[in-house]
C-alpha cells in the first residue's frame, strides 16, 4: 500500500482509462468484488457493474479520460474526486460528454480498486 494519495488516484485513474478502452471485462476488475458504482441506477458487485459498462460501452461510449481534481487520504481508504470526458464512437461518433465522479479506493486483492463509484 505504498504511494501518496495522490499517485495512488493518478495510477489507478490511468489503470481505469486503459482498462475502458479495452472493454467492460477490463474495467469490472477495477472494482472491489463487493464494490458499488452509482450512475443512472445502482451496481453492486462485479457482476452487476460489468452489465452495467457494458451498457455503456454498447452505447458507443468507449474511450475516457479522466482528471482527478481533489485526493485525500483517510486512514486505509483514497478518496478521489474527478472530472471526465468520454468520446464516442458509432452512433455517439465526435459525440463528448463531460461530468463529474468520485472514487473511493481501497487495496484489495493486491492492488486500489474503487469500492464506491459516483457518476453523474
Amino acid at each position: 500500500m505504498d504511494g501518496t494519495a495522490k499517485q495512488i488516484a493518478e495510477q489507478f485513474l490511468r489503470r481505469y482509462e486503459a482498462a475502458w478502452a479495452d472493454g467492460a471485462e477490463a474495467v469490472a476488475e477495477l472494482y472491489a468484488s463487493d464494490g458499488v458504482r452509482v450512475g443512472y441506477f445502482t451496481a453492486a458487485g462485479r457482476s452487476e457493474i460489468l452489465k452495467l459498462v457494458q451498457g455503456i460501452i454498447g452505447q458507443g461510449w468507449t474511450q475516457i479520460k479522466i482528471k482527478a481534481v481533489n485526493v485525500r487520504r483517510i486512514g486505509d481508504v483514497v478518496l478521489v474526486a474527478n472530472e471526465y470526458t468520454a468520446f464516442g464512437s458509432g452512433a455517439n461518433a465526435g459525440k463528448t460528454l463531460a461530468a463529474t465522479a468520485s472514487h473511493v479506493l481501497v487495496h484489495a486483492d493486491g492492488a486500489w480498486r474503487s469500492t464506491l463509484h459516483t457518476a453523474r
